[in-house]
């Protein structure tokens, strides 16, 4: 009788975006399924770098919910496992598996599920920006200004430091100085925020990447 050869297919890093916005295909047995992305690439396996934000147990179903700054998806595992079982919300994982679909939601099927330090965020942002960072750089040049005069050049000077930051980078030094260790209330940060659209920059900063959900309510830097 003649053996089947199965291919392993590589797990290819990627970013929660590319699944949720991929189209899955569902091929016949002898063919794996798999994720289409917008880039038109094929993803067969996995390997996503992301913080569990929520954990749920119902028997020896484990549900965790990811976020990796780009989206949020579900682990889920049908198996108990002593890995997914340690693992905190709050701290970030790396997974490789394949994705799958129930009822048209898609979700994580995990073949390994490692903790790891929450710096591999910010490398895997690196290898995979999320397209919302990649927008500005097809921006229309800025019309050519007028060159400052000397008075207005003295005006600049004498302003404070403190009003020529950004408003990310206010909201960014504002993040690192209430967050003690388990992350910024963002409650906390409106707060004390001196700026009216606090919670819209924040927005835009866990859709670029810039800082992430670590905890329901919580915010890190990346």
């Amino acid at each position: 009788m003649e053996k089947t050869n199965y291919l392993r297919h590589p797990a290819v890093k990627t970013t929660i975006r590319s699944i949720i916005k991929g189209r899955f295909v569902q091929e016949n047995d002898q063919n794996p399924n798999y994720i289409l992305t917008e880039e038109q690439e094929k993803i067969y396996r996995f390997n996503v770098v992301a913080v569990v934000v929520q954990k749920e147990n119902v028997g020896s179903i484990s549900n965790l919910l990811l976020d990796d700054g780009s989206g949020r998806i579900i682990l889920r595992s049908f198996e108990e496992s002593r890995a997914i079982e340690s693992l905190q919300v709050g701290e970030a994982v790396l997974c490789i598996g394949k994705v799958r679909a129930y009822n048209e939601e898609k979700y994580l099927s995990p073949e390994i599920v490692k903790k790891v330090d929450v710096a591999w965020l910010k490398v895997r942002n690196l290898e995979c920006p999320h397209p919302v960072e990649m927008e500005g750089a097809a921006e229309e040049p800025a019309a050519e200004e007028e060159l400052p005069t000397d008075e207005q050049e003295e005006e600049i000077e004498d302003l404070p430091q403190q009003n020529l930051q950004l408003p990310h980078d206010k909201i960014n030094n504002l993040i690192k100085e209430l967050d003690a260790g388990s992350g910024a209330l963002i409650e906390e940060i409106i707060e004390k925020s001196p700026l009216q659209d606090t919670e819209k920059i924040l927005e835009k900063m866990m859709e670029s990447g810039e800082i992430f959900q670590c905890q329901p309510g919580r915010v890190k830097v990346l």
